[in-house]
Formats: structure tokens, sequence, C-alpha cells
């Protein structure tokens, strides 16, 4: 969700810190994973909405180009960039059914919603996903 990795750790502790100080809260019966990656989901939101996060992602990007890394495969290159490209709560979808392999049930109550819901929420994020990904060897 934040595409930088130095930065979803920051968040991950900042995640685990307030899980920590709401856990007299948790429901017993309730699934903590699902309570846990909302919680790490919400503050992903919250950096993202932060003005420092704007400001640090403006200049990441107005900065020094940065060749892809070398051995990586040029088509994991252009699903990670479209990927990046979607809205926050549709890659959050597709992280939580295809990265972290959960369920739709339990994407369902990491996005506040029922599991048929969170289905069609994942199925419209991948339709949206297809169509930013660039064709692979189409000859114009």
């Amino acid at each position: 969700m934040l595409s930088d990795a130095h930065e979803a750790e920051d968040a991950v502790q900042e995640a685990t810190l307030n899980a920590w100080r709401a856990f007299p809260r948790f429901r017993e019966g309730s699934n903590a994973r699902a309570w846990f990656l909302t919680i790490v989901a919400n503050e992903c939101r919250r950096r993202r909405r932060s003005r420092w996060w704007s400001l640090t992602r403006q200049a990441a990007s107005a900065g020094s180009e940065v060749a892809a890394p070398s051995g990586l495969d040029v088509e994991a290159i252009d699903l990670r960039r479209s990927l990046g490209r979607l809205p926050a709560e549709m890659k959050l979808a597709i992280v939580l059914r295809y990265y972290l392999d959960l369920p739709f049930e339990e994407v369902g109550r990491v996005l506040g919603v029922s599991d048929k819901a969170a289905k069609a929420r994942v199925h419209r994020a991948l339709a949206r996903l297809r169509v930013e990904i660039p064709e692979a060897g189409v000859d114009a």
C-alpha cells in the first residue's frame, strides 16, 4: 500500500503499538489476524493521507532516475508499477487476497464488508489491474 519497504516496516511497527494499546478492546473469539491486518491497513491509510507523505513521495519521484535492478523480470516490474497505480482500496484488496493469501471471508473482515462484497472488490480490482498492465509481446 505504501510502495516503500522502509515506510511499510514503520507502518507495521506503529500498527503493532496501536494493536497493543487496543488489545483490551479485542473481542474474545474474534479473528486476531483480520483484526491486526485492519489496524495495519488503517495505519497505511493514515500515512498516505498525511501531508508529510505527499511531500516525501513528490520529492522521491522528482529525484534522480533509478534504473530497474538487474535480474528482475520485466513483467514483474510492470505488474508492480501497475499495482502501484491502483487506488489504495483496490491495492489493499489484491494484497490481502493474493500476497497474503487470505480467504475472502478474512479479506471482508479487514475491509469491513461481507465476504461476497470482498470477492466483488477483488474481482473489480483485478479487472482494473488487467487494464493497467501493458500488453506483453504485442507488435504495433
